[in-house]
């Protein structure tokens, strides 16, 4: 419950408030690193929150 209250504080939802292997692997390859191991999971693998719309009026990703 307080959690809830300090993402919606910082306007940031649980959804696009956790690193996600898609993400960390597009700035990867934008900054010329050696790319990580993907998950094991193949969700976890191409799950990417720039693409999910998470519902919430307050979160500043949706405005981007």
């Amino acid at each position: 419950m307080l959690s809830d209250l300090l993402h919606r504080i910082a306007r940031r939802c649980p959804t696009h408030d956790r690193a996600s292997h898609a993400v960390t692997a597009r700035l990867e390859r934008q900054l010329g690193m050696e790319p990580s191991a993907p998950p094991a999971s193949f969700t976890d693998e191409r799950m990417d929150p720039d693409l999910i719309d998470c519902g919430h009026a307050w979160c500043r990703t949706r405005r981007r």
